[in-house]
């Protein structure tokens, strides 16, 4: 009974083509050094009709269906919803709201998977046949053109110009996986952090000819800040492609599962870049050790909404999670506050006082890029906390010299100024600072 009412109510949305018309699109905005994604959280967005969604499906303000295996949000496109053909759509557009994200930040798509398609005949998702794909158009390849004149860049030690930016790229999923370019610029904040953006996606067969086999298709994909070391959480854009509401319903019923018939309670959104900040106000202090000891003291269960009180990942709430984040207590009611500067854009390598972490948001090694955190152990030791390959982001990036073992950054932003630094590989993922230089200014001596 319970899955047909969920087939009732999955079908009132879908009923009409003129839900799709509302164009619901995909919000974007940062916390600390991350970058989240989300359904339209802010009421009376243009592009978002998050009322309507919530009172069809019944769900929580602010969220989308989720996949029931993976937990990734889904949002839903119709390839009919806008004039253009029966095979093309502009939905998802990408979106912020005043001050969500940082002037002139820099977001990319990468795209990720397989293409995947809803047989409505066999009632299962698949990987797509091999004559159909879904190519994205109206993403930027940005290209090396890149200023480097203070006056011109308003401050900044490097910034974009008008025409730095090449033609128009293309990606293509298919259910081989990914061909084209996975990676294409989405677009540019403006000075207030908003953006405001449609791509154009295309039901296709090989040679690129509109059209493809009636059903639901499935493309996955995350968004990318040259301004954040963490991308966001992947997600999943589901397209109706001629199937009626009820047959669209069941692909969606495939992926999110069966109705509980109890709303979940509303995730957190845990700043990743600030482990021990339970509180979520944006510090580590004795508030949040003192909720975690109590936690422990209660022995309360892990569960979605105190995961991030297992600060030390072990499963469980102990007094060793409040003993981690007393070592990293650093604000407010622990000692000085040490305001944090803003991130610097435009520069690959940020240096935040408040948490120890200098970001190489790049860094070359040979002819791979890379990037990386090192937190600062003394004044002169930083230890690297992690490491992932990237691609070129930047036109000035840190280098590392394999044969000297040096780490070479043109410029590090610090409390709102630039430095030029030299790093030197002690061993054991140490690294010491040999030379810390302002720019334009005489050299510091540590």
């Amino acid at each position: 009974m319970r899955k047909i009412y969920f087939y009732v109510l999955i079908t009132a949305l879908l009923a009409g083509r003129q839900v799709y018309a509302q164009h619901l699109d995909i919000e974007v905005w940062g916390e600390g050094n991350a970058l989240f994604t989300g359904y339209c959280r802010t009421p009376g967005v243009v592009g978002c009709d998050l009322g309507r969604l919530t009172d069809v499906l019944h769900l929580p303000v602010g969220t989308l269906p989720i996949e029931a295996v993976t937990g990734k949000l889904i949002f839903l496109a119709d390839f009919q919803d806008l004039p253009g053909g029966d095979f093309r759509t502009k939905n998802p557009g990408f979106q912020s709201i005043q001050h969500a994200l940082l002037p002139n930040e820099l977001l990319s798509y990468r795209a990720v998977g397989n293409l995947k398609y809803w047989d409505a005949g066999l009632g299962i998702w698949k990987d797509a046949p091999p004559e159909v794909q879904i190519s994205l158009f109206g993403g930027l390849e940005a290209s090396a053109d890149v200023l480097s004149d203070f006056l011109k860049c308003a401050g900044q030690l490097i910034c974009f110009s008008d025409g730095s930016f090449g033609v128009d790229g293309s990606t293509v999923f298919t259910g081989e996986g990914i061909q084209g370019k996975p990676e294409l610029v989405v677009d540019i904040t403006d000075n207030n952090g908003i953006l405001h953006t449609h791509l154009s996606f295309f039901l296709e067969n090989r040679l690129g000819e509109p059209g493809g086999p009636d059903g639901a298709y499935r493309v996955e994909m995350q968004l990318i800040s040259n301004a954040r070391f963490f991308p966001s959480e992947p997600f999943l854009i589901v397209f109706n492609a001629g199937l009626e509401e009820e047959q669209f319903a069941a692909a969606l019923l495939a992926l999110t599962g069966e109705p509980s018939g109890v709303d979940p309670p509303p995730q957190p959104i845990i700043p990743v870049s600030i482990p021990g900040d339970v509180d979520l106000d944006g510090d580590v202090d004795r508030i949040d050790v003192a909720l975690i000891l109590l936690a422990a003291q209660n022995s309360d269960p892990l569960k979605p909404s105190n995961a991030a009180f297992d600060i030390d990942g072990d499963g469980v709430i102990t007094r060793n999670d409040a003993s981690v984040a007393k070592d990293v207590c650093s604000l407010r009611l622990c000692n000085i506050p040490i305001e944090a500067p803003a991130t610097a854009l435009n520069v690959a390598a940020v240096f935040d006082s408040s948490t120890g972490i200098l970001n190489l948001n790049d860094i070359q090694v040979g002819d791979q890029h890379y990037r990386a955190q090192l937190q600062l152990q003394d004044d002169h030791l930083l230890v690297l906390k992690g490491v992932q390959e990237d691609r070129p982001r930047y036109a000035v990036p840190a280098q590392y010299h394999i044969e000297s073992g040096t780490v070479e950054i043109a410029s590090v932003y610090i409390h709102g100024k630039n430095y030029k630094a030299i790093l030197s590989n002690v061993g054991n993922s140490r690294f010491r600072v040999d030379h810390l230089e302002e720019l334009n200014a005489d050299l510091i001596q540590r």
